[in-house]
């Protein structure tokens, strides 16, 4: 395959999530629309230009920029990467909800930084008040941040994003694992330091609240299903930069950093 210079590797940024797996076989395809405009518009790619398409399932592809006919733009596949750059340690962040700037920020710094699932909840003790169809709009334009930050940081899998209208809610939905896994609610009284875990750890389970702080009655019920009261340093961290802070450390101690 010849390729002029200018085009013998993919812009940085040109890397798209196709909103469908593509098929065995498969070695040309219409581009959607979202795709073509930001191709086209934003990063002015050209005729032949390479970049990569992502269907989230764990792969990635090579694709070569096809001008077709009634304005389409079409795309060759070229070649299919198993890339590896999902963490090993699975890591699932249950969030209590907070302001739209701080969700959003913390939905894109969790996936940047490799959370394979974020579970937003309404605290006790929150100051924002929401109700079970605002959290399912919201879940769905945070759904649209995580891919970008997909996107951005090189992953092939879209972390899942559930809503939850307590923490008593999410308890109930969630599973004990045949894996070696550790759950924690960060908590300034709490007495377990996460440097004491084992390091043979293959999940995190991680519990955010707001910045109030859990209740009693929240601590009690997190406690009874297995979760360890985690204080993390001498400081009082605001409820986006604690779980952030600790997705960061569980990965630095456990994970792929």
């Amino acid at each position: 395959m010849s390729l002029n210079r200018d085009t013998n590797k993919p812009k940085s940024g040109a890397r798209f999530y196709l909103h469908r797996k593509i098929s065995e076989g498969e070695t040309l395809l219409e581009l959607p629309k979202d795709i073509a405009n930001h191709a086209k518009s934003s990063l002015r790619l050209k005729e032949n230009s390479l970049f990569y398409l992502f269907d989230g399932s764990g792969g990635e592809y090579l694709a070569k920029l096809v001008i077709a006919s009634n304005h389409r733009l079409m795309a060759e596949i070229l070649s299919f990467s198993d890339v590896r750059l999902e963490s090993d340690l699975k890591i699932l962040l249950v969030q209590s909800f907070m302001s739209n700037d701080k969700m959003n920020w913390l939905i894109q710094k969790a996936t940047e930084l490799g959370v394979s699932e974020i579970n937003v909840f309404k605290a006790e003790r929150s100051s924002i008040k929401i109700d079970a169809p605002q959290l399912e709009k919201k879940k769905t334009h945070w759904h649209k941040i995580a891919i970008a930050a997909c996107e951005q940081s090189g992953r092939t899998k879209i972390p899942v994003i559930r809503t939850f209208l307590s923490l008593a809610d999410y308890l109930e939905t969630s599973e004990s694992t045949d894996t070696k896994e550790t759950k924690i609610i960060l908590s300034p009284t709490g007495s377990n330091n996460i440097n004491n875990i084992p390091r043979d750890q293959e999940a995190f389970t991680i519990v955010i609240g707001p910045e109030g702080g859990f209740t009693e009655q929240e601590l009690a019920i997190a406690k009874s299903n297995h979760f360890l009261e985690v204080r993390l340093g001498p400081r009082t961290l605001r409820a986006e930069t604690a779980g952030i802070s600790l997705v960061a450390i569980s990965q630095a101690l456990f994970g792929d950093f």
